[in-house]
């Protein structure tokens, strides 16, 4: 397991224990840590940060270009269906936030 893996896999736990700030500072620092060779695990733990952001009702930071839509787009582009499937699981969390900024974006990248 990499450093990378483990930061992220450490944030997921910090993320059940409801320790949002450190999980996202190590999910982060994960995502900083892989290489850029390692696209389909890149999309999954912005994926991850995706769903972490819509637990906390923040559905801006969710839907931004650093993470669901970025992990879609990432995901589409390398072939990726578990990162895609975790994305699209994502989409109705987001319905309720359809006018929050960058929502609509993800919305209608996911209708194309």
């Amino acid at each position: 397991m990499s450093q990378a893996d483990l930061a992220v896999d450490s944030g997921q736990a910090l993320l059940v224990l409801g320790d949002t700030g450190r999980a996202h500072h190590l999910i982060s620092e994960g995502e900083r840590l892989l290489p850029e060779s390692r696209g389909k695990p890149r999309g999954v733990f912005l994926a991850y940060r995706a769903a972490s952001y819509l637990d906390l009702k923040e559905p801006e930071p969710a839907a931004a270009t650093a993470t669901a839509t970025q992990s879609l787009l990432l995901a589409r582009r390398t072939g990726a269906p578990r990162c895609v499937r975790l994305t699209e699981d994502l989409l109705p969390r987001f319905q309720p936030y359809a006018r929050a900024q960058g929502v609509a974006e993800l919305l209608r990248l996911t209708a194309a």
